[in-house]
């Protein structure tokens, strides 16, 4: 064979295998990221909903599955959020309706991801609420809400889906007693929202109504 005809062959069989290199990346990326939702929310259900109505036994359930207590200023973002949510606790015990706050921050790595775990306990003249949220600071796309519909078994109640952020809300669950709204919300970096909550990224949240006896704790 030629020395310029050889070399055409060696060349197409590159180009071959760098095509069939791209299409397998191509093919890995939608499954890649439809496994993540799954594990993001799986996550989730698994932190947040077993020892729901009670603040110190999900965070001693979360706890038990690998999540760890770290401090707010462990991450700047996570700061940014906390320092919000200070802020609003504060003015919600100066109009007096408020009555006390706890909160406990944790983080574990999930497929490869640091996801952060706020579990709270918020103290009203109205009832306790026990909040739990869960936070991917690196996500750079929407994890698919069609897994909290999976998990919550009941369809969104509205979806907003803009360039500026893609929330969706769930009405109380069936499968999970005195849960209230479930919010699903993703904002991505340069959006006017990052402003308001401190971060850009990915955020799942519950809250659930604390049964009279125990308020919660």
């Amino acid at each position: 064979m030629e020395p310029t005809l050889l070399l055409l062959v060696r060349l197409e069989g590159l180009q071959r295998s760098a095509l069939a290199i791209m299409v397998l990346f191509m093919i890995s990326q939608p499954t890649r990221a439809a496994s993540y939702s799954a594990d993001f929310v799986a996550s989730f259900i698994s932190a947040c909903t077993p020892e729901r109505i009670s603040y110190s036994k999900t965070v001693a359930h979360a706890r038990s599955l690998g999540w760890a207590i770290v401090d707010k200023r462990s991450n700047a973002e996570l700061t940014a959020v906390i320092e919000r949510s200070d802020k609003g606790i504060a003015e919600g015990k100066a109009e007096g309706y408020l009555t006390g706050y706890d909160m406990t921050i944790m983080s574990r790595m999930v497929s490869g991801r640091p996801l952060h775990l706020v579990v709270s306990l918020t103290r009203s003249t109205i009832f306790n609420q026990v909040g739990c949220y869960l936070y991917d600071f690196d996500a750079v796309s929407p994890v698919d809400r069609a897994e909290v519909t999976r998990a919550l078994a009941i369809e969104p109640a509205n979806v907003i889906d803009t360039p500026q952020i893609v929330t969706a809300v769930w009405g109380p669950s069936p499968k999970y007693k005195r849960t209230l709204d479930t919010y699903l919300t993703f904002i991505p970096s340069g959006s006017p929202y990052v402003e308001k909550t401190g971060f850009d990224g990915m955020v799942l949240k519950f809250s659930v109504g604390a049964p009279k006896e125990t308020g919660g704790e």
